[in-house]
């Protein structure tokens, strides 16, 4: 039991080494970025992600050490809904060509990085951190709401560029967001889908929106949808409370 808990602290200590080193990392390039005037450039924007996903690798490999499912081997039914879904966001895309390629480009580097980030690394630890709990509730939940609420406090570094109303507002409907994905990549175990997930919602906001500057958002109308994230994420995840998953068992 000594030796649990003391390996328990050692891989806390080195989850929390990998969110301090990425959050030193985004505020840096941020500040570079910010300071060269080029904040807004796709281009930085995706050299800074493949950097930070690297970071992530190494990070990872080092510290946390965790195997994250991830696999693109899909069975028949999961190939024509990956196609449906080309389909439909190439067609949203062709509709507002204006914003194809930012879409394209902040849903690719937004899914995968922090994907990889939140429900890879983060959350299989914490499911490795909460896997002698009593109940497979306990198991299960306590890890996602962990998840999602550091993937939800992240977006506090959009102050960078937007109002506090706005972020706070951010901050909200990615904890849901990320309550969402954490259920998708337990119930699939594979990386894979919430990654697919992920980057259908990111492209088609912006690709209808565009990078939104609303200051005018408010927690209130943004509430259907917070909710909305959260009763889809119950959905997927049910089944998983009462079957043997080789991602939270003991």
């Amino acid at each position: 039991m000594e030796m649990t808990l003391v390996r328990s602290k050692e891989l806390v200590l080195r989850l929390f080494l990998v969110v301090f080193f990425e959050l030193l990392f985004e505020l840096l390039i941020i500040n570079l970025l910010r300071w060269g005037g080029e904040y807004n450039n796709l281009v930085f924007l995706f050299l800074d992600k493949c950097l930070f996903f690297s970071l992530l690798i190494v990070l990872n490999s080092a510290l946390t050490k965790q195997k994250i499912p991830f696999s693109i081997k899909l069975n028949k039914e999961q190939q024509k809904l990956i196609f449906m879904l080309a389909i439909i966001l190439i067609a949203i895309g062709l509709m507002n060509k204006e914003n194809f390629l930012s879409a394209f480009v902040i849903g690719l580097i937004a899914s995968i990085t922090e994907e990889y980030l939140f429900r890879g690394i983060i959350l299989v630890t914490l499911f490795k951190l909460f896997r002698n709990s009593k109940s497979q509730l306990s198991r299960i939940l306590f890890p996602l709401v962990i998840s999602s609420v550091l993937f939800g406090l992240e977006h506090f570094l959009n102050l960078y560029s937007q109002s506090l109303s706005l972020t706070i507002v951010q901050v909200c409907q990615t904890m849901a967001m990320g309550f969402l994905f954490a259920c998708l990549f337990v119930r699939t175990r594979n990386l894979l889908f919430p990654i697919v997930c992920h980057f259908c919602i990111d492209f088609i906001v912006t690709a209808l929106w565009g990078i939104q500057t609303n200051n005018n958002a408010s927690l209130k109308s943004s509430g259907f949808v917070i909710i909305l994230y959260l009763i889809v994420g119950f959905a997927i995840l049910m089944p998983t409370l009462t079957d043997n998953n080789p991602l939270v068992k003991k």
